[in-house]
C-alpha cells in the first residue's frame, strides 16, 4: 500500500501537478471571474480535478488481460502503437500512428469516430490518447464508457460523478462553464455496447452534449453501427490492420509476464505457416493474445476463429497457474466438469448477448445465471459458485470498479453462436430469422460470422438462402421496364438498389465551394437548404455520399436510406464466399454530368421517365449511388439455384430412410 501511495504521489507530482498548474486552475479562475461565482470552493474543484486524473491515469496504466487473468500488467510494456486510416478530401489514403497524443490527430480533426470490428484495438486507443494526454499535458481528458449513460444517468451527470469523487460534488453548472472554455478531450468508448433500450435516448443526449460543449474535441469508438449515421461532421477512421513485424513485436511484448518465454518458437512456426486464414489473425491484436494464450496451453496453431477460443477456454478451465512451476490445478468452486460449465456458459453467452449487454451489477448477473440453470435442470451448483469462477478460476469475467463485465466483448459473441450452434434446437430457426429481420443486427455481426463457422450448413440453408430470397423477387420487378439500356448496367442498378434507396440532389455551381471547403456555419445553411428538399421526397436521415462534378462544377449529394438488415450479412459474405459480394466505394471526382438539372432533387427508382434512367445519364448514376457491400447478381442467381436443390434433396432423407 505504501509503495502505491507513493507512485500516486510521482504521478500527481511529475504529471497531474503541471496539468493542473498550466491548464486546469487559470481555467477554473478565468470561469469564475467571468461569471461571478461566489460561494465557490476553488481548492475543493482542484483537489476534484486532482483526484479524478491520478485515479484514472493509474487505472489505465495497468490493464488485466486475457493472457494473464488476474494479472496485473502496464499498459506501456503491453501497446503495440496502433495505427488509424482515413481518406481525405482527394480520396487519398492518410495514417495515423496513436505512439503518443499526436497533434495530427484530435486537435486537427476535432470530431473523430473509430469505427472498426471486435478486436482491433478501439478502447486502447483511448486509453492510450488518455495517458498521453495527461504525460504531455497537452489537454483534459474525460473518458466515458458509453454503456453507463442512461436516463437516469446522463453525460453531464456521469461527468459530475467522476470529476467529484471526493467531498462536495461540482455544480452541473459549474462544469459546463469550465468545459465550454475549452481544452477538454472527451472520449466516447463503446458505442456499440449501448443497450438496446438505452439506444434512442443516449444518442439523442450525447448530441445535446456536444453541441453544448462544443469547443471542444470528441472521439468516439464503436463496431460498425447504423445510428452513426447521424454523426456526419465526425470524420470516420479505422484502425489500420497491424503487419506482421507488428504482431510479432506484440508477440514478444507478452513474453515480459509469461512464466515461459514462447514467442520465438512461435513467432518461427507462424514463418513457416503458409496458411493464408492466419493473415486475418496475426492483422487483429486481440485475435493476436489469443494466438499466444492458445499456444501457451497447447503447442497448435489453430486454424479458425472458433478453435482459437475453444483453446482459449481450455486453457482457463484447466487453471494452470502459469507463474509457478507444477502447473498446479485449481479446483472449481461449481464443481462444474469443463463440457458442463461450457454448457452454462453458452446460455449465458445468448441471453446477455440479445440484450446487447456486457457489463453487469453483480444481482444482475447472477439472476441471469439462474436463468441458465432452469435449462440445465441435471447440473447442481450454485449460482454464487458459479459467478466466483467466471471471475477467478475459469477469468472469462472481470471486475470493473463495482460491476461484472466479459473480459471481451467477443467471448461473448463466441458462446452466443455456440448456444444457437448446439442448444437452441427446435428454437434455432426462429433465433435466425429474428436476426435476419432485426433492423439493428449489424450488433450480431460476429455472433454470425462465427456461426457460418461453426456450422455454414445451416446458415447456407437459411440466412444465405433468405436473403437470395429476398434478392430474387426484387431482381425479378426491378428495373424491368427499362428497354434501351444495356443489360450489364441494368444488372448493376439491381445490385446497388437492393436493400436501399436513395435521393439525388444536384447543387447550385455557387454552392460548390462552399460545400467543399467552406465554413461550417455556411455550408450547414447549404445542406438544410438542400435537406427540405430531400425532405419533400421521403424520410432519407441517413448516410450522404458527396460526387464532384467538373463539367458543370456542381455536387450530387446522394441521401441514403437502407434496409440495414442486409448489409452486415453482406458484409460476412464478401469474406467468407469470395466473389458473392463486395465493397464498392463511390466515385468522388467525376467528369461530365448530363441531363440532371441544378438545384434539383430526384428521388430514385425505376421510373422509365425518371431523369436517373435517362439512357445518357444511367452509368453516370451507377457511378455515385454505390457506398457499401453489394450482391454479385450472377453469382446471387447460380448460388440460389444450388442451394434451393440441396434443401430439396436434403428432404429426401437418407438417415432415417432404411
Amino acid at each position: 500500500m505504501k509503495d502505491m501511495d507513493k507512485q500516486e504521489e510521482l504521478i500527481i507530482a511529475n504529471l497531474i501537478y503541471p496539468l493542473l498548474k498550466d491548464l486546469i486552475l487559470p481555467k477554473i479562475n478565468k470561469v469564475i471571474k467571468k461569471f461571478s461565482i461566489k460561494n465557490v470552493d476553488e481548492k475543493s474543484i482542484e483537489a476534484n480535478f486532482q483526484s479524478y486524473l491520478s485515479q484514472r491515469f493509474e487505472k489505465f496504466s495497468v490493464i488485466d488481460t486475457l493472457v494473464f487473468p488476474n494479472k496485473q500488467t502496464l499498459f506501456k510494456d503491453l501497446y503495440e502503437p496502433l495505427t488509424l486510416c482515413s481518406y481525405n478530401e482527394q480520396n487519398k489514403k492518410m495514417e495515423i500512428k496513436i505512439a503518443g497524443y499526436s497533434k495530427e490527430f484530435l486537435p486537427k480533426y476535432m470530431r473523430v469516430i473509430i469505427e472498426d470490428t471486435a478486436g482491433m484495438g478501439k478502447s486502447t486507443i483511448t486509453k492510450k490518447i488518455f495517458l498521453s494526454a495527461v504525460e504531455e499535458g497537452a489537454c483534459i481528458p474525460i473518458l466515458i464508457e458509453l454503456r453507463q449513460i442512461n436516463k437516469d444517468n446522463d453525460f453531464l451527470k456521469e461527468i459530475q460523478n467522476q470529476l467529484s469523487p471526493i467531498g462536495k460534488p461540482i455544480s452541473i453548472d459549474l462544469i459546463l462553464k469550465i468545459i465550454n472554455d475549452g481544452q477538454f478531450v472527451f472520449l466516447f468508448d463503446g458505442f456499440d455496447e449501448i443497450s438496446k433500450k438505452d439506444k434512442e435516448f443516449v444518442v439523442k443526449d450525447l448530441h445535446k452534449f456536444i453541441e453544448k460543449a462544443n469547443n471542444n474535441h470528441f472521439l468516439i469508438t464503436s463496431r460498425q453501427e447504423d445510428s452513426l449515421v447521424s454523426f456526419g461532421d465526425f470524420r470516420k477512421f479505422n484502425v489500420r490492420p497491424l503487419v506482421e513485424k507488428e504482431a510479432f513485436s506484440l508477440i514478444k511484448r507478452y513474453d515480459n509476464y509469461s512464466f515461459k518465454r514462447i514467442s520465438k518458437e512461435l513467432i518461427a512456426q507462424l514463418k513457416n505457416n503458409k496458411d493464408e486464414s492466419l493473415k486475418e489473425f496475426l492483422s487483429n491484436p486481440f485475435l493476436v493474445s489469443l494466438l499466444y494464450k492458445s499456444f501457451e496451453y497447447k503447442k497448435d496453431i489453430p486454424i479458425k476463429k472458433s478453435q482459437f477460443y475453444r483453446q482459449v477456454y481450455d486453457a482457463l478451465f484447466e487453471s494452470h497457474d502459469l507463474s509457478k512451476e507444477g502447473y498446479l490445478k485449481r479446483d472449481k468452486y461449481s464443481n462444474l466438469h469443463i463440457d458442463d460449465f461450457e454448457m452454462v456458459l453458452r446460455h449465458i453467452g445468448y441471453f446477455t448477448a440479445i440484450e446487447n449487454k456486457v457489463e453487469y451489477e453483480k444481482n444482475y448477473i447472477l439472476k441471469i445465471i439462474e436463468k441458465a440453470k432452469k435449462y440445465v435442470p441435471d447440473l447442481p451448483f450454485k449460482a454464487s459458485d458459479y459467478l466466483k469462477d467466471l471471475l477467478e478460476t475459469v477469468p472469462l469475467f472481470k471486475m470493473d470498479g463495482n460491476n461484472i463485465k466479459w473480459a471481451h466483448k467477443s467471448l461473448q459473441d463466441y458462446f452466443a453462436a455456440k448456444f444457437i450452434w448446439i442448444d437452441a434446437k427446435e428454437n434455432q430457426k426462429p433465433i435466425l430469422k429474428k436476426i435476419f429481420n432485426d433492423h439493428e443486427n449489424i450488433r450480431f455481426s460476429n455472433i454470425l460470422d462465427l456461426f457460418y463457422e461453426l456450422d455454414t450448413k445451416t446458415f447456407n440453408e437459411t440466412i444465405l438462402l433468405w436473403l437470395l430470397e429476398d434478392f430474387d423477387k426484387y431482381s425479378a420487378t426491378a428495373y424491368t421496364r427499362l428497354k434501351n439500356i444495356d443489360k450489364k448496367l441494368l444488372k448493376t442498378r439491381v445490385e446497388n438498389t437492393f436493400g436501399n434507396q436513395s435521393v439525388v440532389v444536384i447543387t447550385k455551381q455557387e454552392d460548390y465551394e462552399v460545400i467543399r471547403i467552406g465554413r461550417r456555419e455556411d455550408a450547414s445553411k447549404v445542406f438544410l437548404y438542400y435537406k427540405k428538399k430531400v425532405n419533400e421526397l421521403g424520410d432519407f436521415d441517413g448516410s450522404i455520399l458527396y460526387n464532384y462534378f467538373e463539367n458543370p462544377k456542381v455536387i450530387a449529394l446522394v441521401y441514403k436510406k437502407r434496409h440495414y438488415q442486409y448489409s452486415p450479412i453482406l458484409k460476412l459474405l464478401s469474406n467468407r464466399i469470395p466473389g458473392f459480394a463486395k465493397y464498392i466505394p463511390h466515385k468522388v471526382h467525376l467528369g461530365k454530368l448530363n441531363v440532371l438539372e441544378q438545384d434539383c432533387a430526384y428521388l430514385l427508382n425505376d421510373n422509365p421517365k425518371n431523369l436517373l434512367n435517362h439512357e445518357n445519364v444511367f452509368s453516370t448514376v451507377n457511378d455515385i449511388i454505390p457506398s457499401g457491400y453489394t450482391i454479385d447478381y450472377d453469382y446471387a442467381v447460380k448460388k440460389y439455384a444450388q442451394i434451393k436443390s440441396i434443401v430439396k434433396k436434403a428432404q429426401n432423407n437418407d438417415f432415417i430412410n432404411w
